[in-house]
């Protein structure tokens, strides 16, 4: 039987507010605690504290720091940001080189680039890695800083493979990228999704309400559709910038659909939001380098309709259990949106389809297991 190497985890996460990647860094500390591992958090108080406090509440030990950004914007916020942070480098390096003295962790996972280059000089290939969340630029900027840091970093851990191509594309070394799928607890109810009942067919957008997701592209579809499907309904659920909130209330007056457009805001009981959608849209203006919102809402028997970008080409099974459509043709996501809102049957399958599929591929203990033999075959590697 083979002996199971215990190891100390320090995560550093940057935490300016509790999304997508801040989810999976609190599932990822939950997974390697229960599996008898050591797991600290490093995190800046740079933020609302929302962050911090799940941390607490979930008995992790939280060491905050003078973690920023540092900004090439020329613009006066921006700068002052930088100018600030670059004041607060020798005790930020001062108070992390504390940390390390006294945890002595094996094994630092980064999760923001930016906290790479302020640390830069304290990383090394024996403990630090960089946990890659987003799918890199192809510009020679992006490469030259990647390359310099793959030198001081044991390795990458790309959540999907197409960020994994984008660290190829940019000259990262094959042998330094390891792909390890996020993966979600079940959230949907112990007996199963309950179907939602109730008049119209709700399609639904979650997450973060900024340009790069796409609601606006999502607007002007449902107007396309307006005079085949006067039944369909949009639901937005989340938080974001006041500024494009304000912009896609007038576009829905604009193209006479604000009796179909619903706001939700930021709805933290996920199962609230996915029982009350019949359908799941994805059309993000940007290489989603994962797609959480696309397991959540298969979880719950959803189907899920997409631009075929990033990482959601490995999570939806292209008419198995959704749509892929390419990016920007809202002409084809009208289609595939109103071929689902016109039989309830295909719905039903994608949707039976789409939860053993996620439950088999992204489980979280998958997501966890893939971690834990990625570090333990480092730290074996280390003391062979």
């Amino acid at each position: 039987m083979e002996e199971t190497i215990l190891m100390r985890i320090a995560i550093v996460s940057r935490a300016e507010n509790v999304s997508g990647k801040e989810i999976m860094t609190l599932e990822l500390g939950e997974g390697l605690r229960r599996e008898g591992h050591v797991v600290q958090y490093v995190t800046s108080f740079w933020n609302d504290g929302t962050y911090q406090k799940r941390l607490t509440a979930l008995g992790f030990p939280v060491g905050l720091m003078d973690l920023g950004s540092i900004s090439a914007t020329l613009q006066w916020e921006c700068l002052c940001m930088t100018i600030l942070q670059m004041l607060r480098l020798p005790r930020l390096w001062e108070r992390y080189r504390r940390l390390l003295r006294a945890d002595k962790p094996e094994h630092v996972i980064h999760t923001s680039w930016h906290h790479l280059l302020l640390l830069f000089p304290l990383l090394t290939p024996r403990r630090d890695w960089y946990w890659i969340h987003e799918v890199l630029p192809d510009k020679a900027h992006y490469g030259w800083v990647f390359r310099q840091f793959s030198k001081r970093l044991h390795g990458f851990v790309a959540v999907s493979h197409s960020v994994k191509q984008s660290l190829l594309r940019v000259g990262i070394p094959e042998e330094k990228i390891h792909v390890v799928y996020n993966g979600v607890k079940d959230i949907a109810p112990e007996n199963g999704p309950i179907p939602r009942n109730g008049d119209g067919i709700r399609i639904g957008i979650v997450g973060q309400v900024e340009e790069w997701k796409g609601h606006h592209l999502l607007l002007e579809t449902v107007a396309k559709m307006a005079g085949s499907h006067p039944e369909a309904e949009v639901h937005f659920f989340g938080s974001g910038s006041p500024l494009y909130i304000t912009r896609l209330k007038q576009q829905a007056a604009v193209l006479n659909i604000t009796d179909r457009v619903f706001w939700h805001g930021f709805v933290a009981d996920r199962a609230h939001i996915f029982s009350n959608i019949d359908i799941c849209a994805v059309p993000s203006c940007f290489e989603e380098p994962f797609g959480l919102i696309a397991i959540e809402a298969a979880l719950f028997c959803l189907p899920v309709v997409a631009f075929r970008r990033g990482g959601l080409s490995e999570i939806i099974q292209d008419g198995g259990t959704g749509f892929l459509v390419e990016a920007g043709n809202l002409d084809a996501l009208a289609s595939k949106l109103g071929e689902l809102l016109d039989y309830a049957e295909l719905r039903r399958q994608f949707g039976a389809a789409a939860r053993p599929h996620v439950l088999q591929h992204f489980s979280s203990e998958q997501f966890v297991s893939g971690f834990i033999q990625m570090m333990a075959s480092s730290q074996a590697q280390k003391l062979g």
